[in-house]
């Protein structure tokens, strides 16, 4: 009888065990995000102003980029600049148009090519870094 008790108790405990095996212990519901880094000339930034508040905006012509951004090189994009948005001015002097920068932007990984530059464009800058005016 003991035996039997001991084998119905095991055989109830089992589909509980295979299932929690089964299950991932972290099952993320946003999918993965990465950071879209395009270099390139500055023709345009107007900062964010906390007063009204006014979404500032900044426009980059993309030449360089990492890997997720490759499909933007020769472009001209706009981004807004937000509250969280941090720049990083180049000896302390204000963004002047044709400036050598960097935009920082994050979003999803997989972006269909084609959506990608529109997408992006409604994602705010993440980070602006002014690298002075172009080398002659």
């Amino acid at each position: 009888m003991k035996k039997a008790l001991i084998l119905v108790i095991a055989a109830l405990a089992l589909p509980s065990v295979a299932l929690a095996a089964a299950t991932p212990a972290h099952v993320s519901a946003s999918a993965p995000k990465v950071a879209y880094i395009l270099k390139g000339k500055i023709l345009a930034y107007q900062a964010y102003n906390s007063v009204g508040p006014v979404i500032g905006s900044v426009q980059i012509m993309v030449s360089h980029s990492n890997y997720h951004g490759k499909a933007l090189h020769g472009m001209t994009l706009t981004f807004p600049v937000d509250a969280k948005t941090r720049v990083v001015l180049h000896n302390g002097k204000p963004i002047a148009a044709n400036d050598r920068g960097i935009v920082k932007i994050r979003a999803l990984k997989k972006i269909a090519p084609a959506d990608l530059a529109a997408t992006l464009q409604l994602s705010p800058a993440k980070q602006i870094i002014d690298m002075g005016a172009p080398r002659s």
